[in-house]
Order: structure tokens, then sequence, then C-alpha cells
């Protein structure tokens, strides 16, 4: 069966596999008629096709890109901000080595994925592979950005939320132990609206 799928037919399989975490691979191959072994390597085919393209497609913003990202921001309150990174968690199964620290704070296990995006929310650096036990602090810390912001961005900034160090390049919250003025509670609320756009 799977020397007759079409490109796009295998695309489409692939698409629904990823978009539903929850689904099995019996699942899967029983709903579009297909072996699991074909799953697996309609799979495994587009995993690795993402993944060699990926440094064609994710890209730091060129100087003209910068300037465009950063009128969005400073239209929304925020000069000088060319993205916002955040860390996510990719559920996986239960691994065969050190389990305990693939486990999350919410009780799964995952592996971390650190991700800068744009105001259209176009990836524009991506770190990956770290155990969901580890916070997005040491994670941004061992990744290739850290050594690099300063250069990638240059006079801009990007906006973390507090899991992050504040650095002259990443801007984040004040601290709120209760005695924020009205001025760095509007700058709290402000860096957080602008970095879920």
């Amino acid at each position: 069966m799977y020397g007759k799928l079409t490109p796009l037919q295998q695309t489409h399989i692939f698409l629904w596999f990823v978009g539903h975490q929850t689904a099995s691979f019996r699942d899967v191959a029983d709903r579009f008629n297909i072996s699991i072994s074909s799953l697996f390597r309609i799979i495994k085919r587009l995993t690795f096709y993402l993944s060699n393209r990926s440094p064609e497609i994710i890209q730091w913003p060129s100087q003209n890109e910068k300037v465009e990202i950063e009128t969005h921001f400073r239209n929304n309150g925020f000069p000088g901000v060319i993205g916002a990174i955040d860390g996510s968690h990719i559920k996986i199964d239960k691994p065969s080595k050190d389990p305990d620290s693939y486990i999350n704070r919410k009780g799964y296990y995952s592996i971390q994925l650190q991700v800068v995006c744009d105001h259209q929310r176009k990836i524009r650096d991506i770190f990956v592979g770290y155990p969901g036990s580890v916070h997005d602090s040491r994670v941004f810390r061992v990744s290739p950005l850290s050594q690099s912001l300063a250069e990638k961005c240059g006079n801009f900034y990007l906006l973390g939320d507090s899991g992050y160090p504040l650095l002259p390049n990443l801007l984040t919250p004040f601290k709120d132990r209760g005695q924020l003025t009205r001025h760095q509670l509007q700058y709290n609320r402000r860096l957080a609206t602008n970095r879920k756009h």
C-alpha cells in the first residue's frame, strides 16, 4: 500500500499523526487503511525531510525583517523588540534510560523545546532535546542562541517570561513580590500581551 500513496496522501497522513498526539500507530494506520510499518516509514521519511529543510526555513530575521517586526511591536507599545522566546514540552513515551529526568513539572515525560517567534508566529530560532525536568533558564543558557544573542539582536530585544534571565537583549517581567509600582505592573502586562501576539 505504501508505494501506491501519493506524496500528498503521505503528507496528509503525517500531518494527521502529528496533530493527534494521543492516537496510537494502530489507530492512525487503521484510519488510513495502511500497515503500521508503512505508517512508520511515512513518519520517518517526512520527519527527516522536514529536519533537513529546517535550516532553509528557520532563519534569524534579516536587517529589513527586523525593522518590519520591530514596527509591529512598537505599534503595540514595545519598541525595539524583534521576537518572543519561550519553552514548551514535547510529550514522549517513558524513556528506557534515566526516565525520571524526563518527567516535567506537569507530571509527564517530555523533551524541552525552546523557540523564538516573530510577530507573525514565524519560528526564527529553535533548540530541542533537553529532558523535560530541565528549567527554561538552563535550556536557554546551554543553547547556541545564548552565546550569540548579542550578535544576533544588535540593538534589538527579545521578550521572555520570568523563566528567562534579564539580559541586555532579553527583556523579562519585573518580579512581583507585592511591591511593584503601577508602571512596573503596566510593563509586565504589556510584555505578557506582546509575547502572546
